[in-house]
């Protein structure tokens, strides 16, 4: 067998210092951010689980060794719970479509505005995060009131008679999610759509293209990551929302992250609110995941690219 020679060994051996030592550094960089993500999310959801494995309330103040699924059973198998599952869904769903459309629009028009007109633009499109979230619903909630200020509104044009019963209804809890959600939307969209290359939107005007094809077939696609993303992140806030629910859904909205929290605090079942909490984590990462992979057929990227 011949012997490897030892130049050889010594031009391989000082590669090796160098790898462990960058190694280390770039471990160094990232220590902080592992550290927060540890403590912050995965120390929580192992809690989590751990206490949606408890048979009931009086393993989890006396302690017990006995696990058990039931309460995942219990969550899985009452078709109440899977109703408010699939409202849950519903919710995400309608806001992130809805987001979505008014979203990319503004979106495409503030990559080509200038000057003035963009700053006034972005100012718009970020000023719901400028504002508390209470303050910001309970705004929306004085103007859905029956005789509130967009019913006298319509009244004085003429277009509405008798008190509008807009609150408490799903047209109304979906306008005030898209609100809120809109501002992540247009900062996701906009820097998706400004990474297109110029040039290849010069080249297919030149190629005889009209604006709508060249949005369809070279815009659409090439933002494709950003739409993606923005639905997961859209999806995600509004499928897990509370306080826009119960203020302007009401009793009549049923979602999951209001029975969650009424299992928590007020009938004190952490067991039951843990489970359905993991379920809700479980759907939406699903649903999430699902996003990747028609973005991976649409555009025959990896089905991770846009995570």
């Amino acid at each position: 067998m011949a012997e490897t020679p030892a130049g050889a060994r010594a031009s391989t051996a000082p590669r090796t210092g160098p790898r462990i030592a960058r190694g280390l550094g770039i471990l160094l960089l990232l220590a902080p951010a592992l550290l927060l993500l540890a403590v912050f999310f995965l120390l929580p959801l192992y809690e989590l689980l751990r206490v949606s494995t408890l048979p009931g309330q009086a393993a989890v103040l006396h302690g017990t060794a006995w696990r058990t699924l039931s309460m995942y059973g219990r969550g899985l198998g009452d078709p109440f719970y899977r109703e408010l599952m699939l409202n849950s869904v519903l919710v995400g769903l309608a806001t992130t479509v809805a987001a979505l459309l008014v979203g990319y629009p503004v979106a495409f028009y503030l990559t080509r505005a200038t000057g003035l007109e963009r700053t006034l633009i972005s100012a718009a499109c970020l000023l719901p995060l400028f504002v508390n979230a209470i303050v910001g619903i309970l705004g929306w909630y004085i103007l859905l009131l029956p005789f509130g200020v967009i019913q006298q509104i319509l009244v004085g044009l003429g277009a509405w008679s008798g008190p509008l019963r807009v609150l408490h209804t799903f047209p109304a809890l979906i306008a005030v999610l898209t609100y809120e959600h809109v501002p992540f939307a247009v900062l996701l969209l906009v820097a998706s759509l400004q990474a297109i290359p110029p040039e290849r939107i010069n080249a297919a005007r030149l190629l005889g293209a009209g604006t709508m094809r060249i949005i369809w077939t070279l815009i659409l696609p090439l933002s494709m990551p950003g739409l993606v993303a923005t639905a997961v992140l859209v999806f995600s806030l509004g499928a897990s929302s509370y306080l826009v629910p119960i203020l302007i859904g009401g009793a009549s909205m049923r979602v999951l992250p209001l029975s969650i929290f009424n299992y928590g605090t007020e009938q004190l079942n952490w067991p039951l609110a843990a489970a359905l909490s993991f379920l809700m984590l479980v759907l939406v990462g699903l649903i999430a995941y699902g996003f990747s992979l028609a973005m991976h057929r649409m555009t025959r990227r990896d089905a991770w690219g846009a995570i």
